[in-house]
């Protein structure tokens, strides 16, 4: 595997075995917030790769898909199905063993905000390192407007209080900077600007640590979305840093149609009345109800299947080791909707954490 990306692309390739096309990681990755592709980053257990590469061109994919079969790692099924060989699988524990940081990617859980939460801390880092030592002309990092007003109402008033604060914020990102792997820090403290210091672009630390562009983002990534994840399980450690996301993270992550639906269940309603009241198809009602399951892990699917249901789907998933909806319709019965098999599916990878 050559590049960062094509071990990316072979991971989510082993997971999907060949259950799936090559182009449902295209749309991962890319970051396409459909249902089927939220579905299938779940229940395969890779949404954390969602929206990695959102410029990715399907003709740069499908060169990643090649050149791991011409490389003899991967080889084709059928029709863009395409499963690792054991010696892509070889290959592929090689580098997630060297490139653990990979595992601290949250990519769907923290896409939507990790870029404005980035901005915030480096703006915030440039205008109080400037300020405490009396420096007020400098050019900012970002001219975002959300984000200048967002620094300017959290900055203490006096001077006195803007440097305890900067000391705060100093010693909380050492504590976490010096948990993460020397690249990680590397690249996190790199790209910060502050007193008699321009932080570098992605591309001069490409250069200067002799990788790749996407690579060095990929680490960044991990880095943030790492930050992040620890602000949400140790907010008590961090009670200066835990305020550069305030307003921004949700308590479940659902795309904006469903959680419009979702608000309607929560009244009551059921999927056909959502489906009328929405003037939408019903199945892309039930698409909602399956995403919420994905999403939510005190959702109930109660109101959709009974217990003794459920358990004969997952017996039958478990016997035939696929996901295959099809498949296991044909053994549970033509009585039972593809959308209650989604369901089931869909809570036992809530219930199992992948």
């Amino acid at each position: 595997m050559e590049t960062t990306r094509q071990a990316i692309v072979a991971t989510i390739l082993d997971c999907f075995k060949d259950e799936r096309t090559i182009y449902g990681i295209f749309h991962l990755l890319k970051g396409k917030k459909s249902a089927q592709t939220i579905q299938d980053g779940a229940f395969f257990g890779v949404l954390s790769y969602f929206g990695l590469f959102p410029t990715l061109k399907r003709d740069e994919l499908e060169k990643d898909i090649n050149k791991l079969i011409s490389n003899g790692q991967a080889s084709l099924v059928e029709q863009d199905k395409v499963i690792l060989t054991n010696s892509g699988k070889q290959k592929l524990t090689q580098f997630q063993t060297k490139n653990q940081y990979i595992a601290d990617l949250r990519g769907w859980q923290y896409h939507s905000y990790t870029e404005e939460f980035w901005l915030r801390i480096s703006l915030y880092v440039q205008v109080i390192t400037h300020i405490v030592s009396g420096n007020r002309q400098f050019y900012p990092i970002t001219h975002q407007s959300s984000v200048q007003r967002w620094v300017k109402k959290h900055l203490p008033k006096s001077a006195d209080e803007r440097k305890e604060k900067r000391n705060h914020i100093y010693d909380e990102l050492y504590a976490f900077l010096s948990r993460c792997s020397d690249i990680q820090a590397t690249i996190f403290v790199q790209q910060l600007s502050g007193e008699k210091r321009v932080g570098l672009t992605k591309l001069q630390l490409a250069e200067q640590l002799g990788m790749d562009e996407t690579t060095v983002n990929l680490y960044h990534l991990s880095t943030v979305h790492r930050l992040l994840n620890e602000l949400n399980d140790r907010q008590e450690t961090y009670q200066n840093l835990s305020i550069f996301d305030l307003g921004l993270k949700k308590s479940i992550v659902l795309t904006e149609s469903a959680r419009k639906t979702f608000h309607l269940f929560e009244k009551g309603h059921s999927i056909e009345s959502i489906s009328r009241r929405r003037q939408l198809k019903q199945s892309t009602i039930e698409d909602h109800i399956v995403e919420i399951a994905i999403q939510h892990p005190q959702f109930s699917i109660r109101p959709f299947v009974c217990k003794e249901l459920e358990e004969r789907i997952l017996q039958v998933s478990d016997m035939l080791q696929t996901r295959k909806l099809r498949e296991l319709k044909e053994q549970i019965g033509s009585e039972v909707s593809f959308f209650v098999i989604r369901l089931v599916l869909a809570r036992k990878k809530v219930q199992h954490g992948s």
